[in-house]
């Protein structure tokens, strides 16, 4: 045997040593890997906890204004009589009936110091009814406000007591003008000029720890703390690609160049490149930056076009220079977060076979402060088609990129919207991260400050979409709504179960004979009453509508689900509208609307958009989650206004719709067997229904093209409002996991409200 020498010895020891560390760096890795993994099952609980939390304070408050809490008041009235008056409770010596004043926000308990624009908001009731409401407080001169914002979850629990179903009030104060530290605040129900209950709160007023915006709040809560994990986060991921940063430049602000390059060199993520294409840009300043990063680091490339050629030609010549196995990209005035290409990693090391990537995304002022987050939802065909919901930041693979071709100069001031609405026809898999990754510079002349700046975009922005079929400006400006065909033999059977609300079932009948353009249709009338009233109602309307026919339910016990059922088999129609009789039509459009989207192939429902008769929304979409079960979207908002990036007033994907107005084709309502006539009799046997479709590979869809008033209730009882406990359970457990993530909402917004506000710590 060879004897070695010494210095080949001690280069094997040391070879031998390599090895080992590499073996304990592996080991190591794994290890971190596991902890990061526990980490995240630690969050989830953390977070299921919190929703546990909120669902104990829902129920209390349930409680407390409930009827268990009215007859423990009835109870003490009792007291008042019995017990002489030196041993009567104080809660029954205020001598006040019926009466209701709660803070819902700021509360007492709640511990977070709060600067800038404070809102104050909550709920009252009074049995006389209601003047004001006053708010009180040191160095503040007094406020008050008269109730009038709606909250449908009042109305439902005093039905009797609340006559105009507009309980909430809202008022806010600057706090900037008042010295830190903590505040007593009253609040005083006013009715005939008399205070007749107030209750208490406090706020913490800190304008160094305190926030000037929810999302500033926001910000600190969840965000923040992603700094103290994504480093091990990196050395756990097995896919760490190069990715290529494609700029296209023109003669850009200095300040903001610096800025866009600096966001790139300060990545957490190493492996990148960034490819950079001056269009010939006049400032000088913008050649000398460009050549001053690239001496700096070597990852950076920078090409000059020979002349001027538009930004499509000048990305595609920054493009042109990438070597990477991904392609993002980064407007030249535009921001990437710290960790943006590491959770772009993540998601591809967690998503097998992704193409096509997007995240969360929101606009950057000129002090660099950050505002109006847009946290979306996953992939969302129809939302794309109504506005370029994606955007940024948006990551192509090159496999895909050349299939599709780069960007079009044709399209240039929506080259983006057209590179997406190319590329995911044909990507393999789209996979959405629900992270703020890209700050989109809200400058003078941006499309990120006013879509009016750049009103080619738009003209840009409908022939990308031409594509698709005939196009139409949308219910509001900057959004599209794309047309279908209706082939001819498309007849509708609108299916109206009535409990016997007359006066109800008369004007939802009018409202669909006087206002509906769209003509083949009948209505079909399921009769689950007591008497004769509606029969006696369809025969009048039948002498002169002969597309109007009667089923007689009225044997049946009170069940939804078996009452449409029986139904829709009693309908020859290929489509089916199952419509509630206490709604009526508010234009003419409503019905073609719902059936241009319910014929297409890969449509399961279609919703409406819903008014109560003062103009709020009802229905927008339901959402999953909210209240741990789920909710409707919007629900109380003013329906005269978009609202979120206007996902009130375009068509969108939805989880689900209401089946106070829900539209389906015959052959998928029984490949879906239907309504569940044994688990959802009264309530969620819609949300149930929709679920299935969606299981079965089927999109849901909310059309704001339909609009009618729902007089919500009117045919239901007060027990029927609120359901069974065992319908809640079988939700849980039959739809836990869609529960627990909704595709078509963002884990960031609320769970505990339905106006898609922010999330919060508590």
């Amino acid at each position: 045997m060879k004897q070695l020498d010494p210095v080949e010895a001690q280069l094997e020891a040391t070879r031998e040593e390599v090895q080992q560390l590499r073996a304990e760096l592996r080991a190591s890795e794994r290890h971190l890997a596991r902890v990061l993994e526990l980490l995240d099952t630690q969050q989830a609980q953390i977070v299921a906890q919190q929703a546990s939390i909120a669902r104990l304070d829902r129920n209390f408050m349930d409680l407390t204004t409930g009827r268990v809490w009215r007859t423990l008041r009835a109870a003490g009235e009792i007291a008042k009589k019995v017990l002489p008056a030196g041993q009567r409770d104080d809660a029954f010596s205020s001598g006040q009936k019926n009466t209701y004043l709660v803070c819902d926000e700021p509360r007492a308990t709640d511990p977070r110091p709060r600067s800038g624009v404070i809102v104050v908001r909550g709920w009252c009731l009074a049995q006389g009814g209601v003047d004001t409401v006053r708010l009180e407080g040191p160095g503040l001169a007094a406020i008050e406000v008269k109730p009038s914002i709606p909250r449908p979850d009042v109305k439902k629990s005093h039905p009797n007591l609340d006559t105009t179903g507009r309980a909430g009030f809202a008022m806010e104060f600057d706090s900037t003008t008042l010295p830190s530290g903590k505040y007593p605040l009253t609040l005083r129900l006013l009715s005939h000029g008399e205070v007749v209950r107030e209750t208490r709160t406090s706020v913490e007023i800190d304008h160094e720890k305190g926030f000037a915006s929810a999302y500033d709040r926001w910000i600190h809560e969840f965000e923040k703390s992603d700094d103290d994990l994504i480093q091990l986060k990196l050395k756990g991921l097995t896919v760490q690609p190069l990715i290529s940063i494609v700029m296209p430049v023109y003669n850009t602000v200095p300040a903001e160049l610096r800025a866009a390059i600096e966001s790139v060199l300060n990545q957490s993520y190493a492996r990148w490149e960034l490819c950079i294409a001056d269009d010939c840009s006049d400032r000088a300043e913008v050649a000398e930056i460009l050549a001053e990063f690239a001496a700096r680091d070597n990852r950076i490339k920078v090409t000059r076009t020979q002349q001027r050629g538009g930004i499509s030609r000048t990305a595609n010549a920054a493009w042109q220079m990438a070597s990477g196995e991904y392609a993002c990209f980064l407007d030249h005035d535009d921001t990437l977060a710290p960790h943006a290409l590491a959770y772009v990693c993540e998601a591809l090391s967690q998503n097998t076979g992704a193409d096509l990537l997007y995240s969360d995304e929101d606009k950057i002022g000129a002090q660099g402060e950050r505002f109006d987050p847009f946290f979306k939802p996953d992939w969302s065909p129809d939302l794309l088609l109504s506005e370029n919901y994606i955007c940024h930041l948006l990551v192509i693979a090159q496999s895909l990129a050349q299939k599709i071709g780069r960007l079009d100069p044709a399209f240039d001031g929506s080259q983006d919207y057209d590179l997406i609405l190319r590329a995911s026809a044909q990507a393999r898999r789209i996979v959405h991260i629900p992270k703020i990754l890209y700050h989109w510079r809200a400058g003078a002349a941006s499309t990120a400050s006013s879509i009016d700046n750049k009103r080619y975009a738009l003209d840009a922005q409908k022939r990308a979409l031409e594509r698709r079929g005939h196009i139409e400006p949308g219910a509001v400006p900057g959004r599209w709504r794309v047309r279908y065909p209706i082939s001819v033999g498309s007849r509708v059977s609108i299916i109206i179960a009535s409990g016997g609300r007359v006066d109800a079932l008369r004007t939802n009948l009018e409202s669909i004979f006087a206002k509906t353009a769209y003509g083949d249709y009948e209505v079909v009338i399921t009769d689950n009453s007591k008497g004769t009233a509606i029969e006696r109602l369809v025969r009048e309307f039948q002498t002169s509508h002969p597309n109007l026919r009667y089923l007689d339910s009225r044997e049946q016990p009170f069940n939804f689900s078996a009452i449409n059922n029986a139904a829709a088999r009693e309908c020859a129609s290929p489509v089916l509208l199952f419509l509630n009789d206490d709604t009526s039509v508010i234009a003419p459009g409503w019905l073609e609307a719902m059936v241009e989207l319910a014929l297409r192939p890969e449509v399961g429902a279609v919703g409406a958009k819903l008014l109560y008769p003062n103009g709020a929304i009802q229905h927008a979409g339901v959402v999953m989650g909210l209240y741990d079960n789920c909710g409707h979207a919007f629900k109380g908002l003013d329906g005269s206004k978009p609202h979120y990036f206007d996902f009130t007033d375009i068509i969108r994907n939805v989880s689900a719709v209401t089946g106070a107005c829900l539209m389906t084709r015959a052959s998928v309502f029984w490949r879906a067997n239907g309504f569940d006539e044994d688990e959802f009799a009264v309530a969620f046997n819609d949300v149930d229904f929709c679920l299935r479709l969606a299981s079965l590979g089927y999109l849901n869809l909310y059309t704001p093209h339909a609009v009618l008033y729902h007089h919500e209730s009117l045919s239901k009882t007060s027990k029927d409002l609120i359901p069974h406990p065992k319908e809640v359970a079988a939700m849980r457990l039959k739809w836990g996991k869609t529960i627990a993530h909704d595709p078509f909402y963002n884990p960031n917004l609320t769970r505990n409200q339905e106006d898609y506000s922010l999330r919060t710590r508590n």
